[in-house]
């Protein structure tokens, strides 16, 4: 038999790597005791503020959308774009997390380390 058993480590990155793209787990992380493990907590406030930095831009392109015209061929283009660039960027930072490595996200990092520390 032979069962590889999961170190707590491994179940943190594992987690914290969740925290991106679905960044529900960000809020789990931080209002629970798992946000007394540092590397947690940092990946916590930084998923969530990912996250919420999206919903800006969602709701910012939202507004544009209501413009007759350019406002909805720039939403009918940009949507889709946004959307992959979001998707491909939140399973990276999954992976980077995953695998232990440092990195910082321009202006999300910033605010999160402020409510991180």
């Amino acid at each position: 038999m032979n069962s590889q058993s999961t170190t707590p480590e491994q179940s943190n990155r594992l987690l914290a790597a969740l925290a991106y793209p679905i960044w529900i787990i960000a809020l789990v992380i931080i209002l629970t005791d798992m946000k007394k493990d540092a590397f947690m907590r940092r990946h916590g406030w930084t998923a969530l503020f990912w996250g919420i930095a999206w919903v800006v831009i969602y709701v910012a392109l939202a507004i544009v959308a209501n413009i007759p015209f350019l406002g909805w061929l720039g939403a009918l283009l940009l949507g889709p774009i946004l959307w992959l660039a979001w998707l491909i960027l939140s399973l990276y930072y999954a992976y980077q997390t995953y695998n232990g490595k440092d990195f910082t996200i321009p202006l999300v990092s910033d605010w999160a380390k402020k409510y991180a520390a």
